[in-house]
């Protein structure tokens, strides 16, 4: 499955989740390597497709306090391989797609709040 949608700004909260001791050595055995402290949120223009995306998830057990994570693995613009996160604690729409990788992505990619990319669902 591929995924358009829109850079946007987030709720600033992802660096202190990405760097919480239960979710970080999970993130890190799914990118191989530490995940940048933050997420790159991607608006998209149908909610409907993150149900379709669900249907793959794989489940991060939370714990502490913390809640549980559903994740997939894609690819971002055919070249980035991270993952698609889907706290299910969250102020997020359904329509906004949370994607982390071990690099930061706004400045390596040169991104900027409206820029489109591809996301390529890996099962």
């Amino acid at each position: 499955m591929q995924v358009k949608g829109r850079v946007r700004s987030g709720l600033g909260e992802g660096a202190y989740f990405m760097t919480r001791d239960v979710y970080l050595e999970p993130f890190r055995e799914i990118l191989g390597s530490d995940p940048f402290p933050g997420t790159l949120n991607i608006e998209i223009d149908d909610p409907l497709i993150t149900e379709k995306i669900l249907k793959g998830a794989r489940r991060i057990r939370g714990g502490h306090g913390f809640g549980d994570v559903l994740y997939v693995k894609a690819l971002l613009n055919d070249d980035v391989e991270g993952a698609l996160v889907f706290p299910l604690k969250t102020r997020h729409s359904p329509s906004c797609l949370e994607f982390i990788a071990p690099m930061p992505l706004r400045k390596t990619l040169k991104l900027r709040d409206g820029d489109t990319v591809t996301l390529k669902i890996i099962n």
